[in-house]
């Protein structure tokens, strides 16, 4: 007797817990995930990059601070075209999003955020660089690893801390191309060191 009670009463008690532990513990649904954050840094015009593992589609298509001010206001731009002949290199964006500095705004499947220059640039696993007057560069020199080091901001890139201005002169040989990883980051690598 006491067998087949044990039988029905087991079940019943297992299906009330699970429901008890799901309740408070279940698998984050799609929507509770947080979308991909792009961080620009006010005053500072750079095509964001996707940091490892998040997706390129979508960050690839935002610059950062397109009016290249430090005003308190970081202006995403999107679907951009980068005026070469203009005497002074400027962006024509069909998309601006003004973000003030220290909040954020969703737009679209991303949350963009603006920080000042006083706020300090992560640069690898233990560096931070002045945001005002440095950049993180990671050097890869042939052997495992990058090198990192807040090498200061070369004349004339104060605005523009890209591949496309601070390269020529913060990547010098044996590196022969240069990536953008960031605002105020880039990364030096050396093809032939492989």
């Amino acid at each position: 007797m006491t067998v087949r009670a044990t039988r029905w009463v087991l079940p019943l008690a297992f299906t009330v817990l699970a429901s008890l532990v799901g309740g408070t513990s279940r698998a984050p649904a799609a929507d509770d995930v947080r979308p991909p954050t792009l961080v620009c840094v006010d005053g500072l015009l750079t095509r964001v990059v996707p940091r490892p593992g998040e997706r390129l589609f979508r960050r690839r298509r935002w610059f950062c601070d397109v009016d290249g001010q430090a005003n308190g206001v970081c202006t995403f731009g999107r679907r951009c075209r980068v005026c070469s002949e203009c005497p002074i290199p400027s962006i024509r964006c069909h998309v601006t999003v003004p973000v003030p500095v220290g909040q954020e705004q969703q737009e679209g499947g991303v949350i963009l955020a603006c920080t000042s220059t006083s706020t300090p640039t992560p640069c690898g696993p233990t560096l931070t660089c002045d945001t005002a007057t440095e950049v993180c560069v990671a050097r890869e020199q042939g052997g495992p690893g990058l090198f990192y080091a807040c090498e200061p901001v070369p004349a004339g890139c104060e605005a523009d801390r890209s591949c496309r201005c601070a390269g020529a002169s913060l990547c010098q040989p044996p590196s022969s191309t240069c990536e953008d990883s960031g605002p105020n980051s880039i990364t030096c690598l050396c093809r032939l060191c492989a």
